[in-house]
């Protein structure tokens, strides 16, 4: 594979990418060297693939600004939305170790974005020949796993209103705010929201319609903007809250 030659101050950026990421940041630096010469930078306008498990060979993704859309890839050539991952994670260590898995995806800027891209091959070369830095690699993997089941769970568990309010707060830490600021811009469209929520557009309508009478957020096209991000934390509750909440009924 044919990398074009990264100019000086993207090799920079790359490199200080990597090393900020709890997957690399305890690599010695002679050995995160050796992934520069066959990394890039990728710039990437919003919508844009930026990578697909489907087309291209295993590559580990490190997302340095902007949002990527990660989308699972059905048998007929379909997407169904999943979740969306924000700057710091490292994207693609599970394709890359078993590259004959079934369960495909591949990701999309949801705004601009800047990744980096590695070959996965180098990555595991290069874990393979120092097999102490498994042990953060580990780590991040383990810690990476729990937030997306964690994610999976707000998405799915209890009624929609509850599903809803969750997956706008887990966007909202995502996309690195608090609660106290006043409002908070998502873009995230309504079609891409309901495939993560498994819902109809109708249904996701009418909850979204709901959340905007009680001052809790205001739909635009393309975006969803939250007004009130502690009432909605409140609606969310908490799975175990919710299970209490059955058994008491």
């Amino acid at each position: 594979m044919n990398v074009p030659a990264s100019s000086a101050a993207d090799v920079a950026l790359i490199r200080q990418a990597l090393g900020l990421t709890e997957a690399f940041a305890s690599w010695p630096a002679p050995l995160l060297d050796r992934l520069l010469p066959m990394s890039r930078l990728g710039r990437h306008p919003r919508g844009a693939l930026v990578h697909s498990e489907a087309e291209a060979e295993p590559e580990i993704l490190t997302v340095v600004s902007g949002h990527l859309m990660v989308s699972r890839v059905n048998i007929d050539g379909s997407r169904a939305s999943i979740s969306v991952l924000g700057p710091g994670l490292v994207i693609g260590i599970p394709r890359g170790m078993n590259p004959d898995d079934e369960a495909l995806y591949d990701y999309r800027a949801n705004d601009d974005a800047v990744v980096v891209h590695v070959p996965a091959r180098i990555v595991f070369q290069t874990l393979d020949s120092e097999a102490f830095l498994w042990k953060t690699m580990a780590h991040m993997l383990l810690k990476q796993h729990r937030q997306m089941l964690t994610t999976v769970v707000d998405q799915l568990a209890g009624n929609l209103r509850r599903r809803l309010a969750a997956t706008i707060d887990r966007l909202a830490q995502i996309y690195g705010v608090d609660s106290r600021q006043m409002s908070l811009r998502l873009r995230l469209s309504q079609d891409d929201l309901a495939a993560m929520l498994q819902v109809s557009r109708g249904a996701l309508n009418r909850e979204i319609r709901m959340f905007e009478e009680q001052g809790l957020i205001r739909a635009e096209y393309g975006t969803l903007i939250v007004l009130d991000l502690p009432s909605l934390r409140k609606l969310a509750g908490s799975v175990e809250e919710l299970g209490q909440d059955e058994e008491q009924a």
